[in-house]
């Protein structure tokens, strides 16, 4: 198991420094304590509701948390603002950014539509930074979709676990109880060390790279991944993870971003999913459409697929994520963590050849 993500939550800036330091120190006692690595350290702060009010802060963000080796989520916006001014603050300050919608809004998805258009034409792979939060409002320490909800200051943790779910047997309820329930205890003690709230774990099964969320379905199931039985095992696994009688925050579902779990490409790839199967999934609780790289000249047909999962949430009751990466080429290299990923057609759902 490794936690992905350590996830600092505040509005306090001026002890930026000293809490990033207090959280590190504890992230150093708890590694070597537990023998756990974490991958990304992040710090996460409230909406913005103004461009000045957004340099303001991912200036202290750039100068003290990267220093620090944090990533940060500083520009989560209620309102729509310039998307070319958007687009180029993510790109200067390197942050993260959400776009909150409870409900469908016109002006807010045109927003995002822009905003990716904008980012098409200078580094396309930039909008893997930003999301649209649909529904109810979350706090997660999955990036991008990630706000400072509460107010004040708390931690939160997201971890890695499909690899160990696939290396272990016995009672799949009992192991991602223990195996949950153990990183539970870690972010505990780890918010105790750095002497700030606990928010909670989200306990999300999400993928990285090889280690496959795919292949937890496959094995549970019986199946390949997007033949008939593949929606049943995903609301099946979900409800065990909802059912966990643990301190919980954010989403708490099967996540399957695209570009981020290779199995899930392989399948694309071979034609057993598509983009409207991937849809279909989120009604037992996939957590949205995500890391999808999609062409640039079909963007204009964002609206409809926000229209769609609208509805979901509406149906449902359980809020969604949209990361959307334009691409140019058929195929798109998403970096060294991920590598190459298909791009899907939102004509036809299928991979772009």
């Amino acid at each position: 198991m490794k936690i992905r993500a350590v996830t600092l939550f505040t509005d306090d800036l001026a002890s930026l420094p000293n809490l990033l330091d207090r959280v590190n120190a504890g992230i150093s006692a708890v590694s070597s304590k537990y023998g756990v690595s974490v991958v990304t350290k992040r710090v996460t702060l409230p909406f913005v509701s103004s461009i000045n009010a957004a340099k303001e802060q991912l200036r202290i963000l750039k100068s003290i948390a990267a220093r620090r080796g944090y990533v940060y989520s500083g520009l989560s916006l209620m309102t729509p603002l310039d998307p070319i001014t958007v687009a180029k603050l993510i790109e200067e300050y390197d942050t993260y950014s959400m776009i909150w919608m409870p409900d469908y809004d016109d002006d807010a998805a045109n927003f995002y539509v822009n905003l990716l258009k904008a980012m098409s034409s200078e580094e396309p792979l930039a909008a893997r930074k930003v999301a649209v939060l649909l529904g109810d409002l979350i706090e997660t320490p999955y990036y991008p979709a990630s706000v400072n909800v509460k107010g004040g200051t708390g931690l939160s943790i997201a971890i890695l676990y499909a690899s160990d779910l696939l290396s272990s047997s016995g009672d799949l309820q009992r192991r991602i109880k223990n195996l949950v329930g153990k990183a539970n205890a870690i972010g505990e003690e780890l918010s105790e060390l750095a002497g700030v709230e606990y928010r909670g774990i989200d306990a999300s099964l999400s993928p990285w790279g090889q280690d496959s969320v795919v292949k937890v379905i496959e094995k549970v199931g019986g199946l390949r991944f997007g033949e008939l039985g593949t929606l049943a095992v995903i609301g099946l696994i979900n409800r065990l993870i909802s059912e966990l009688p643990l301190s919980k925050t954010g989403f708490n579902e099967i996540m399957l971003p695209l570009g981020e779990d290779d199995e899930l490409k392989a399948r694309f790839n071979d034609g057993l999913v598509d983009l409207f199967k991937l849809i279909s999934y989120t009604q037992v609780c996939v957590a949205g459409i995500d890391m999808v790289p999609v062409p640039i000249s079909e963007l204009g047909l964002i609206k409809n697929l926000i229209l769609d999962l609208s509805e979901v949430v509406r149906v449902k009751g359980r809020s969604l994520g949209i990361r959307l990466i334009p691409a140019r080429e058929t195929g798109i290299d998403l970096g060294e963590d991920f590598g190459k990923s298909p791009v899907i057609s939102l004509l036809t759902g299928k991979v772009l050849k």
